[in-house]
């Protein structure tokens, strides 16, 4: 009887206590080191040329192939998505609301005003916020980070 309370317990808990999950080649994360998508959006600049590690909270990810993540980001932000190539890895749908570091490059994805007005409004939809897109008088530039080894925790 002991037993088998004692492993019913475990079993309860075991999802509390799953282990990270990596993706990619193994790499040496330097948490001490990673840059957070607020630092990165502030000065976007200043990480398109070099790779590094990107830390964040995890707020949705790809339902159909898990071949995007994206960061949780302040609403005056641009979305931060993590995206790979089909089938490169597949990211739980799981890990929604846990931290990820991941090491990679950052590309710019400069828009026009027409599709400015399209992502910001679909944006605001998202949100359930009012948009008016008239007050969109200036092209976005969204930024996609493009990871090699993921860690999620």
């Amino acid at each position: 009887m002991k037993k088998t309370i004692a492993l019913t317990f475990v079993l309860l808990l075991s999802p509390l206590l799953q282990a990270s999950q990596s993706f990619g080649p193994a790499f040496d994360f330097s948490k001490s080191a990673a840059v957070t998508v607020a630092q990165i959006l502030a000065k976007p600049d200043r990480y398109l040329q070099q790779p590094f590690t990107v830390q964040g909270k995890i707020d949705a990810v790809c339902e159909k192939k898990g071949c995007w993540m994206q960061f949780a980001t302040g609403a005056a932000e641009p979305t931060f998505r993590l995206k790979v190539k089909d089938g490169d890895m597949e990211f739980p749908i799981s890990a929604k609301g846990k931290t990820a570091y991941a090491y990679g490059s950052l590309k710019a994805k400069a828009m026009t005003l027409e599709q400015s007005k399209t992502y910001l409004k679909h944006r605001a939809e998202e949100q359930g916020d009012s948009f008016n897109a008239s007050k969109v008088t200036s092209a976005v530039t969204l930024y996609q980070f493009e990871p090699v080894s993921v860690l999620i925790e």
